[in-house]
């Protein structure tokens, strides 16, 4: 070791002595030497500060706590969406009143803000059509149709008149036949009776020839009777033919000039534009008197009265295959501070609870799927806001709570782009 020493060049390729330690970095006496001083001064540089090391040492303590932190720390998976607040019963959403025909408004008799009841005239209209500038058409109509109406059916009881007389020449014709019947049956028996009383040599060749012209006559009267008799079942038959075309036709015309009539009724009554339900006018068409509307435009808006809400969302194609209804929604809703974290439901507070009540099986044509959200009356505090507060329209963002997860593994989850985890059990706890 000491000739080892030295030597400069041989020295500076062996490595320090563990035994050593620190120990062997202070100042000696050997050490101070001048051949020594270069290499101590090159061994102090080289050693890392103590801040460096306690910085390395911290880091690593933190990793470790972090690791295990992000092993047991819970976080609950959400799917997040937005939408509106509206009305889960369709008759408690706001309705629009539109002009049924072309017209020109005469007077609007509310305005808005105006609280109007169902059956209210709101607006009041003067149809453009020519037929219809009388006030008077739909009288008229009416009396048109009493008027055609009674001429038909004055033609369906003379064709019936028609029908009994025929079944009447029939029935004359049928006891025609019979007694063409009885005179021939008679007719026979006289012929041969004369017969016998002419082989007795009591009567004579004339009355026997007087006997067969008789019967021959009935014979022919009763085939006349039967012609007669099949025209008059022919008669018969269409007669009763002609009372049917015209009963037909008399309830044709009834249906198309009732139509009419009601056709002429409605247009009349769509003059005068009515409230669909009860309500307050939101809206109203800045359509002033004298001014023309087409058919369907919107003149008004009535909005109803009621605590019927819901929220409206819209949420992902992988969301929607995750969600079923059911599922517990944590609710902000704009105009009401809140402090939400979705993934940690029971930290966060200002918003309220719903439980997910329908999904659209089908999408909207940009691959988000609906769905809406009611209350959730299994909540301890499952009141949203006052309806004068929370109005229909306003925006909304839910979160819908699915599985309890490790902090650690939603974080891997994200970074490799993986869908939320599906639980089999539903966390029905309330948020805050």
């Amino acid at each position: 070791m000491t000739a080892d020493r030295s030597d400069p060049d041989a020295s500076s390729s062996d490595p320090l002595p563990p035994s050593r330690g620190r120990q062997w970095l202070q100042p000696t006496a050997e050490m101070d030497a001048p051949e020594n001083l270069g290499r101590t001064s090159a061994l102090r540089a080289a050693q890392s500060p103590r801040i460096t090391r306690s910085v390395l040492i911290g880091s690593a303590v933190f990793l470790l706590v972090l690791g295990i932190a992000l092993t047991f720390i819970p976080w609950r998976q959400t799917v997040s969406g937005t939408g509106e607040v509206t009305a889960y019963a369709p008759e408690a959403r706001p309705r629009t009143v539109e002009s049924r025909i072309s017209a020109r408004i005469a007077n609007w008799h509310v305005v808005e803000g105006d609280e109007v009841t169902e059956g209210d005239t709101i607006a009041v209209l003067e149809d453009l059509g020519s037929s219809y500038l009388d006030d008077e058409f739909a009288a008229r109509v009416a009396e048109q149709r009493t008027s055609t109406l009674n001429g038909l059916r004055l033609e369906v009881e003379r064709t019936r008149q028609k029908l009994a007389q025929a079944r009447q020449k029939r029935r004359s014709a049928e006891e025609k036949v019979s007694n063409a019947a009885l005179g021939i049956s008679t007719a026979r028996t006289r012929l041969a009776r004369t017969e016998d009383l002419q082989d007795d040599g009591i009567s004579s060749v004339r009355d026997v020839e007087t006997a067969r012209l008789k019967f021959q006559k009935a014979r022919t009267d009763s085939v006349a009777a039967a012609a007669d008799l099949a025209a008059a079942r022919r008669a018969v038959e269409s007669a009763r033919l002609n009372v049917e075309r015209k009963e037909r036709k008399l309830e044709a015309k009834q249906a198309a000039l009732n139509r009419k009539v009601e056709n002429a009724q409605e247009r009349t009554s769509n003059a005068i534009v009515r409230a669909p339900i009860d309500g307050a006018v939101s809206s109203i068409n800045r359509v002033g008197p004298g001014q023309t509307v087409k058919k369907g435009t919107t003149l008004a808006t009535v909005a109803p009265e009621t605590d019927d809400r819901a929220a409206e969302l819209f949420v992902s194609s992988i969301g929607a295959s995750l969600i079923e209804p059911g599922r517990q929604v944590q609710l902000q809703f704009s105009g009401f501070p809140a402090l939400q974290f979705s993934g940690l439901p029971d930290a966060s507070t200002g918003t309220f609870t719903g439980t997910v009540r329908f999904i659209d099986p089908v999408g909207d044509g940009s691959g988000r799927f609906r769905m809406l959200v009611v209350p959730d009356t299994s909540a301890d505090d499952s009141r949203w806001p006052s309806p004068e507060y929370l109005r229909q329209g306003a925006p909304a963002k839910g979160s819908v709570l699915l599985s309890n997860v490790s902090l650690g593994y939603e974080i891997w989850r994200r970074m490799n782009g993986l869908p939320p985890q599906l639980s089999t059990q539903q966390n029905t706890a309330p948020a805050k």
